[in-house]
C-alpha cells in the first residue's frame, strides 16, 4: 500500500514537467538529432519569467508538440561557463553582485538591450530565426508551437 502511494505522488510530480533540454547539452542534441530549439531566457527573480514557466507548465499542446523542437531554458544569471554551437560564453558582472551571461545576451538581445523573459528560436544550424522580448501569450504560444510542427 506505502508503495502505490509513493508511486501515484511520484508519477502525479511528473505531470506539468517541461520537456527540457539543458542549455550545456542543447547543441550537442541539435547536432545529433537536428531540429530547431527554442530558447527561454529568464532569471530567477523575474516575476513575468516565472509566470510565462507556470503557462508552459500548463500547457499541453507545448508538451504535446515536444518531439518537433527542443525546449531549453537559460538562466541569464548563471555563474556557469556555458559552451555552445562551439564556443564558450561566461558570466560577465556588471556591478557588485550583478552581472549577465554572455550568452543570454548573444542570444537575446535586441537593440543592445536584454529584456525577461525572451524566447529564442534558433534553427538547425544555429542560426537565430527569432528574438522576442516578453511574455507569450496563449494565442501566442499556440500559433509558435504549429510553426514548429510544421
Amino acid at each position: 500500500m506505502v508503495t502505490l502511494i509513493i508511486t501515484l505522488g511520484m508519477c502525479h510530480g511528473a505531470v506539468g514537467q517541461l520537456p527540457a533540454t539543458s542549455i550545456h547539452a542543447l547543441t550537442d542534441s541539435i547536432r545529433l538529432h537536428p531540429k530547431p530549439g527554442l530558447i527561454l531566457i529568464s532569471t530567477r527573480w523575474c516575476t513575468y519569467c516565472q509566470l510565462q514557466k507556470a503557462q508552459l507548465k500548463k500547457n499541453k499542446d507545448f508538451q504535446a508538440a515536444s518531439p518537433y523542437f527542443y525546449f531549453s531554458e537559460l538562466d541569464a544569471e548563471t555563474p556557469e561557463n556555458i559552451t555552445f554551437n562551439g564556443r564558450t560564453y561566461a558570466f560577465q558582472r556588471t556591478g557588485v553582485g550583478t552581472g549577465i551571461h554572455e550568452l543570454a545576451y548573444a542570444l537575446g538581445n535586441a537593440d543592445n538591450r536584454l529584456a525577461f523573459p525572451t524566447w529564442v528560436l534558433i534553427d538547425e544550424r544555429f542560426n537565430i530565426l527569432l528574438t522576442y522580448p516578453g511574455v507569450l501569450d496563449k494565442k501566442a504560444l499556440t500559433e509558435l508551437i504549429k510553426k514548429l510542427q510544421e
